[in-house]
C-alpha cells in the first residue's frame, strides 16, 4: 500500500499547526490571490456551496481526489478536506498534520475555493472527526467520499458519517464486494432522515438497467418478464484473473431481484475462476439460476459489466434477451431471440463516465436512493 511518508507542499500547500493557523493561512492566501488577480484585471470570487470530506489511505487516491475536485471547482466550488491516514510506522507518536492551499483557478473567471489536507500519522483514528468538525463551513451540506472499502465496524467511520448529508463510495474499490455491499445496506437504512448513500458503480450500470427495462417496454415481450428462468452476467477481469471485482454484476442482480420480487433460494456460492453460481426464486414459485462469470476483455476496467443474458419462457416459447459489450467498451449490441429466431438487434452507445463525471452528479443529490437501497437489500438475503 502506498503511503505518504512526506508531504509534497507544491501539491498540498504549506503546513499549518492547528485549525487557527490553518484558517489564518487560508485568509492570507485569499488576500494574496485577490491582489494578484486584481492587478491583472481579472475578477476573483470566493465560492463554496458545499463541504466535501474525502477519506483515503493511499496517496494515489488522495491525489486523484484532489485533481477531481479541482476539475469540478467551477460547477461545485467547495471547501474540500482530504483526510489521509498513514499508519506506518506505528511506533511514532500519533500526529495530525494539516496543509492548505487555494488551487490555481482558470484564466478567465477567477474562482477561489479551498483545499485542506489532514494527514493522520500513527493511531489517530479517534481524533479524525474532531479535527474535521471545526474546518467545516456552517450551513452548507457535507458530502463524505470514502475512496476504499469503508471500515463499517470502526468508530471513526461512524463519527465521520455522523457529519455527512451524503456518503459516496465506489464499490469498484472494495476488497470483498460480495461481503461489503450487503453490509452497506444497514448503513443506508440507518441513515434515513439523516444522510443518503450512493455508489459510483451504481451510476456506471445505469445504461445496463435502462437497456434491460427497454426490452420489456415492448408489449409483445412484456409477458416474458414474468417468466424469467435464468440470468447470466459477465464482468471484466485482468488476463491473470487475480483481481476479481463483481460488484457491478451483483448490483445489477440485486436491482433486478428487488424490482421483480425475487427471493433468495440459497447463499452466494463460488463458481469457476472467481465467478458465482446460485439460485433465486420468482414471486410465483419457480427457481431462477443465476451465474456471474468473469471474462477477460481488453479495454475495460476491472469489474465493468461485459455482457448479460436473460432467459425466459412464455406460452411454450423460449426467449433470450442479450446485451453484449464491444471489446473497446464504447458500445453494446442488444439482441432478442424468440423461439430460436432473432427478432431484434440494435447497437447502442455506452457512456464511460470518469470519476469527475460521477462525483459531479452525486454532489447535486442529498436524498436517499431507495432503488439502490432495495438492490442492496436483495443482496443481504444472499449472504
Amino acid at each position: 500500500m502506498s503511503v505518504m511518508t512526506s508531504i509534497d507542499e507544491s501539491v498540498w500547500g504549506a503546513r499549518a499547526d492547528g485549525v487557527s493557523a490553518l484558517e489564518r493561512e487560508l485568509s492570507r492566501l485569499r488576500r494574496s490571490t485577490g491582489t494578484r488577480t486584481t492587478e491583472h484585471g481579472v475578477p476573483v470570487a470566493r465560492a463554496c456551496v458545499l463541504n466535501l470530506v474525502v477519506f483515503a489511505t493511499r496517496e494515489s487516491h488522495a491525489r486523484r481526489a484532489a485533481a477531481t475536485i479541482d476539475v469540478l471547482a467551477a460547477r461545485h466550488p467547495s471547501r474540500a478536506i482530504v483526510v489521509v491516514t498513514d499508519r506506518a510506522p506505528r511506533d511514532k507518536t500519533p500526529e495530525l498534520e494539516m496543509h492548505c492551499h487555494l488551487p490555481a483557478p482558470g484564466d478567465s473567471q477567477q474562482l477561489s475555493y479551498e483545499q485542506i489536507l489532514i494527514r493522520a500519522r500513527g493511531d489517530c483514528d479517534q481524533r479524525l472527526a474532531s479535527a474535521v468538525i471545526p474546518l467545516l463551513l456552517p450551513d452548507l451540506p457535507v458530502f463524505l467520499w470514502w475512496t476504499e472499502t469503508p471500515p463499517l465496524d470502526a468508530r471513526y467511520f461512524d463519527e465521520l458519517l455522523a457529519l455527512a448529508d451524503r456518503l459516496i463510495v465506489d464499490s469498484a474499490d472494495f476488497a470483498l464486494p460480495d461481503r461489503t455491499l450487503p453490509r452497506l445496506h444497514a448503513v443506508a437504512r440507518s441513515g434515513h432522515g439523516r444522510y443518503g448513500v450512493t455508489d459510483f458503480n451504481w451510476t456506471r450500470i445505469t445504461p445496463w438497467r435502462e437497456l434491460t427495462s427497454q426490452f420489456f417496454d415492448v408489449p409483445a415481450w412484456r409477458p416474458f418478464l414474468d417468466g424469467i428462468t435464468g440470468i447470466r452476467v459477465g464482468f471484466a477481469v485482468e488476463a491473470d484473473g487475480r483481481e476479481i471485482h463483481p460488484s457491478q454484476a451483483l448490483l445489477f442482480i440485486g436491482w433486478l431481484a428487488s424490482r421483480l420480487g425475487w427471493s433468495a433460494q440459497e447463499s452466494l456460492a463460488p463458481s469457476e475462476a472467481g465467478g458465482l453460481l446460485f439460485d433465486m426464486r420468482r414471486a410465483d414459485g419457480p427457481e431462477i439460476q443465476v451465474r456471474v462469470r468473469p471474462r477477460f476483455m481488453r479495454g475495460l476496467e476491472e469489474g465493468d459489466l461485459s455482457g448479460l443474458r436473460i432467459q425466459a419462457e412464455h406460452d411454450g416459447q423460449h426467449a433470450e434477451f442479450v446485451v453484449k459489450r464491444a471489446e473497446n467498451g464504447s458500445h453494446a449490441t442488444a439482441l432478442v431471440t424468440i423461439g430460436g429466431r432473432g427478432v431484434a438487434e440494435r447497437t447502442v452507445p455506452l457512456g464511460r463516465p470518469g470519476v469527475g463525471d460521477l462525483l459531479g452528479e452525486e454532489l447535486t443529490i442529498a436524498r436517499s436512493d431507495t432503488i439502490y437501497e432495495d438492490a442492496l437489500a436483495a443482496l443481504v438475503a444472499l449472504t
